[in-house]
């Protein structure tokens, strides 16, 4: 082959990529000012009909059906996850607001009296607050940092099991009950107000064995929320700790759903929610029907997903984060 031959196959060559760059180029060019423009119609219309707020309940109306609330959920976090990666300062500020809002209700729950604004000073300004006891204090500091502890086991990726167990509870009671923390009890329990007594301590051990089976058979097979609640109901039933059982149990629900991508999920301390939460629980240990608390799990779940989208979705993301979100949202209105 000659060389003047040789340039014009190589021409031909250059010419042929350059128009498939371009036409490549043409539709990234036309797919961002796609989603440009559904991201301005979106916020048009969010200014316009609900003052500046978005309000996803709305578009995400409640269900008192276990399946389709978990297909809203499942929406949810497409939504969610077309924003990732989730990064950046204002990020930063509202896994700290969901974490500090998190303590405060599952201390609340098991009687702690600080306010948020309480646990908050608690937290960010090493503030004593006066006419508190000290165990209150450090419930709320313990508990941040078992928050912290279970996000590392996801950025680390590693998997529960007994050692993690023991460690969460040890962080949940170390300077309170140092004689217990991060160790299964030694005597018989009774819970206060619930109709459930929780096996013998010589069962401990081996109901705990058949727990840790039991997520190591499901993990793979079951939806991420249902594995979270019923790892949750079978811990706090088996009660293995003399304190700290509920505190442990929310961890370990939010360790699953962190681990699969979910925001921390909250359980709210208010009386009637907290009410609801105990009765849920209740029904599932002594009657042996899960369906109300599986219900009440998802239904969390997809709160903390609509409150965290409702934050996001307002920030300026930069290029063509939040596409799928910003689409569904206008197709769910009908625009």
């Amino acid at each position: 082959m000659n060389v003047q031959k040789e340039v014009c196959i190589a021409k031909t060559e250059y010419w042929k990529i350059w128009y498939k760059a371009k036409n490549r180029d043409k539709k990234l060019t036309d797919d961002n000012q796609k989603l440009s423009q559904a991201k301005e119609k979106f916020i048009t219309l969010i200014m316009k009909a609900m003052d500046k707020k978005l309000n996803l309940s709305g578009v995400y109306p409640a269900i008192d059906d276990l399946d389709k609330t978990l297909e809203q959920v499942d929406d949810l976090k497409k939504c969610l996850d077309s924003f990732r990666p989730l990064e950046g300062l204002n990020i930063e500020k509202l896994n700290r607001y969901f974490d500090e809002v998190y303590t405060y209700d599952s201390t609340g729950i098991e009687g702690n009296t600080l306010t948020l604004q309480e646990t908050s000073l608690v937290l960010n300004k090493g503030v004593t607050i006066g006419g508190k006891s000290l165990r209150e204090h450090f419930e709320v500091v313990n508990h941040i940092e078992a928050i912290e502890y279970i996000k590392g086991l996801v950025k680390d990726q590693e998997e529960l099991n007994q050692r993690v167990l023991l460690e969460i509870h040890y962080l949940i009671l170390k300077s309170i009950n140092s004689e217990n923390a991060g160790k299964y009890r030694w005597e018989d329990v009774r819970i206060s107000g619930s109709k459930h007594t929780p096996p013998s301590f010589l069962k401990v051990q081996e109901l705990m064995d058949e727990y840790f089976e039991y997520y190591k058979e499901n993990k793979e097979k079951l939806n991420p929320i249902l594995l979270s609640a019923y790892m949750h109901e079978k811990l706090v039933t088996i009660h293995p700790f003399v304190d700290g059982n509920g505190r442990t149990s929310r961890l370990i629900m939010n360790l699953i759903l962190l681990q699969n991508g979910f925001p921390i999920t909250n359980i709210s301390s208010e009386r009637n929610k907290r009410e609801k939460y105990y009765s849920t629980l209740e029904k599932v240990q002594t009657q042996n029907d899960d369906t109300a608390f599986l219900k009440f799990v998802a239904g969390n779940v997809k709160k903390a997903l609509i409150e965290y989208l409702e934050v996001v979705a307002m920030n300026k993301e930069p290029g063509s984060k939040g596409e799928y979100f910003y689409k569904r949202y206008l197709e769910l209105k009908g625009e």
